[in-house]
């Protein structure tokens, strides 16, 4: 229909960013508005690629805050057949994933008022991966971030090649960890106490992505969340870690300590 346009309020339609539009993304736009630009979520989906879903279930934190929430769909098969795990590093193939990210976030301000300065970031499992990458590579665009459960994590480890560690972290990207800058980010990690299996996140030599250090940080997901919580705590950035009770690999059951760590800062 001509002239048509989407209600923005509620759940949205998937939106073509403009300047990627590789990857689309949707929103929810709370009823309940504060004046002047409404503050940010970015609900990054695992690798079961569910932003819908994902952003379903951000919908009573984003009514009760007042927060805009993004669920971007980073799709398979968008630049390489063999890309699935590609938005999770922040580089693969030639193409930034947190360069696509702020795309869709200007392309989403000019829908809605937002403020787009310094926004939350929230991932689990492959999303964790991809929140994790963000805080290294844009720390500056944070307020506060939540990395759950990620099965491959990168450490603050000067000695460990790029994924594992930041050895060539300047040679890959251009620039050195700003850790100043990630001080100032409320970062939370959480993880199901149940959450133990180990084969699927096996990195052996001859696996795609095996990097020296690939699994230097123990069998499972406990294991290499905390020793990410070890690492950005000797840099001096005050890591939060939430285990789970009864909780396995689930983003659904771990949600609940994600929206409490969010919520205060969200609202603020």
């Amino acid at each position: 229909m001509p002239g048509w346009r989407p209600a923005m309020e509620g759940a949205t339609p998937f939106f073509a960013c403009a300047a990627e539009p590789r990857f689309p993304y949707c929103l929810h736009v709370p009823a309940r508005r504060r004046e002047g630009p409404a503050p940010l979520l970015v609900a990054v989906h695992g690798s079961d690629r569910r932003p819908e879903a994902l952003r379903d279930l951000c919908v009573p934190l984003s009514e009760r805050t007042g927060a805009v929430v993004l669920a971007p769909l980073f799709a398979i098969g968008s630049t390489a057949p063999d890309d699935e795990p590609g938005y999770k590093f922040g580089l693969f193939r030639g193409l930034r994933y947190d360069h696509a990210l702020l795309a869709m976030v200007e392309d989403a301000a000019r829908r809605v008022d937002l403020a787009t300065d310094r926004f939350a970031l929230a991932g689990y499992s492959g999303g964790g991966q991809f929140a994790l990458r963000f805080l290294l590579l844009q720390p500056h665009r944070l307020h506060a971030v939540s990395i759950g459960a990620p099965g491959y994590v990168t450490l603050l480890d000067p000695t460990l090649p790029w994924w594992a560690g930041t050895e060539d972290f300047a040679a890959v990207f251009g620039h050195a960890p700003d850790l100043a800058a990630m001080r100032r980010v409320a970062v939370h990690l959480v993880v199901g106490e149940g959450d133990t299996e180990t084969e699927v996140i096996r990195v052996p030599p001859g696996h795609p992505l095996w990097v020296r250090g690939a699994e230097a940080q123990g069998p499972t997901r406990i294991a290499r969340i905390e020793a990410l919580a070890a690492s950005l705590r000797a840099a001096g950035i005050d890591a939060v870690l939430d285990r789970v009770p009864g909780v396995g690999h689930s983003g659904e059951g771990t949600f609940p300590a994600v929206e409490a760590f969010l919520e205060p800062r969200l609202a603020a």
